[in-house]
């Protein structure tokens, strides 16, 4: 499959009574892979049972840790805590959906909203009841950086931090004026969350939630329906359901999901499904597995910081590799930290070759600044190939005359360079199976992803305890 972009450049200054443009078109092509065409592992992968066991207590910490020790240690979690409020009262560099910077009054208004000298306030553990924002700022208010500069704007909205599961353990530390978020402490991130998206548990609660087993979906289509609710829920890839068998069909489960009351104290519902749907602590990592998480993964649309419930480039590393119960941390610099790590220096070729030598399809983490990637095999060619979820590659080009319009009048998520050049994206968007030299060819106009490869690391060989 080819995606193919053709950008024509025409005639843009002559209705301004300006000299026209000459026609110039540019066309990019990027080669994607069918996941069917992947080697998935002859033979199933083996993993320690200790893994599994770290990754629920880590998913409990929010509960299992004391409240004094996870404020005191607030800042070892990813995520801006709250003295960073004071930090955006006084930055004038944020813009918002109608492309305006951020006014001082509006920035004043979150900031006293949120009340952080008073901080912590609301010392409570709770759950996520409905797939919530994670965010850095309490607002649901976008904040972007200037729409001109190539891979800004739209959706990289920097106050997005990650999206978090329904069903997801909270330590809740704080509440605004107006009661209406929450600063939270989540198994992997801090940050704000909207109280509508929480419920508070006591220890009844948590005792009887801790006290089984743990299943995750194999896909983002499961669908929770309780007989006696009419509050249903979407399940998704990486989240948590705890789940007892049931006596009178050895096909399915009974899984429990967390709803509110109206004191917004967690209750728990039900759900039954197959048991073909959902990943059990026996779920091998083996290839129809595997082809079957990435088959729900690719294609699906792009999401900076879980926005919109899709994925960015890390949490689709890691909602895959969570569905086998292995924890991996949320952020992509911090997942390329964990296991045994390896510099990629020198050219094109010789990044190829130490992938090809020392990784480990599907366990090894590629890294370039700010991005991601899964290796999954070779090519027919021999080249390495990748799962990624991607938003675009970088581009440069030249056009003195476009150059002297944009001037004038800006054009979104283009902007020049001292050396004249123009920088911008090509959109991708979505996750998709691309060789690492993704980008070579189109004139030098996009530039190849291998160029920018700086690192890999192979998440088992010291992947344990956090």
């Amino acid at each position: 499959m080819r995606l193919l972009l053709i950008i024509a450049v025409s005639g843009l200054l002559g209705c301004f009574g300006c000299k026209s443009v000459d026609r110039e078109e540019i066309t990019i092509e990027v080669a994607t892979y069918d996941y069917d065409n992947l080697d998935y592992p002859l033979t199933a992968i083996q993993t320690p049972d200790s893994l599994q066991t770290n990754f629920i207590e880590n998913f409990f910490a929010p509960w299992k840790i004391p409240p004094d020790s996870l404020l005191s240690f607030l800042d070892a979690f990813p995520g801006k805590e709250p003295p960073y409020l004071e930090k955006y009262l006084n930055d004038d560099g944020w813009y918002g959906e109608n492309k305006k910077q951020h006014k001082k009054w509006q920035r004043a208004e979150i900031v006293t909203n949120a009340n952080t000298p008073e901080f912590p306030n609301f010392v409570k553990r709770g759950i996520v009841i409905s797939h919530t924002d994670l965010r850095r700022v309490p607002t649901n208010r976008p904040g972007f950086d200037r729409y001109s500069n190539a891979g800004e704007g739209y959706p990289f909205d920097y106050f997005q931090e990650t999206m978090v599961w329904a069903n997801t353990p909270i330590f809740i530390a704080h509440i605004s004026n107006d009661k209406q978020w929450c600063y939270v402490i989540c198994p992997y991130y801090k940050g704000w969350v909207s109280m509508h998206d929480v419920a508070i548990v006591d220890q009844d609660f948590i005792a009887q939630w801790t006290a089984g087993s743990y299943c995750l979906p194999i896909s983002d289509q499961l669908n929770l329906q309780n007989d006696a609710s009419h509050f249903s829920l979407n399940a998704k890839m990486g989240m948590v359901l705890p789940y007892d068998e049931t006596s009178n069909n050895t096909n399915t489960l009974t899984v429990y999901y967390a709803n509110a009351d109206e004191h917004q104290n967690a209750k728990v519902l039900t759900a039954e499904v197959a048991k073909s749907e959902v990943a059990l602590d026996n779920y091998e990592i083996n290839a129809v597995g595997l082809r079957n998480l990435v088959a729900n993964l690719i294609g699906k649309p792009y999401g900076w910081g879980g926005h919109l419930e899709n994925r960015d480039c890390s949490s689709m590393i890691r909602d895959l590799w969570s569905t086998y119960k292995l924890w991996l941390p949320r952020d992509s610099k911090d997942q390329i930290a964990i296991g045994h790590k390896y510099e990629l220096t020198g050219t094109a070729d010789e990044k190829i070759k130490i992938i090809k030598d020392q990784g480990v399809p599907f366990l090894t983490v590629l890294r370039k600044k700010g991005h991601n990637m899964l290796y999954v095999g070779d090519a027919p060619n021999g080249e390495p190939l990748i799962l990624h979820a991607i938003w675009g590659l970088k581009t440069t080009y030249s056009n003195e005359e476009l150059a002297d319009l944009i001037k004038v009048y800006p054009i979104e998520g283009i902007h020049q360079e001292e050396d004249g050049s123009l920088r911008g994206r090509h959109i991708i968007g979505e996750a998709v199976i691309t060789s690492v030299t993704i980008g070579s060819g189109n004139n030098e106009i996009t530039t190849p992803l291998i160029d920018e490869i700086y690192a890999m690391t192979n998440i088992l060989e010291t992947l344990g305890p956090n």
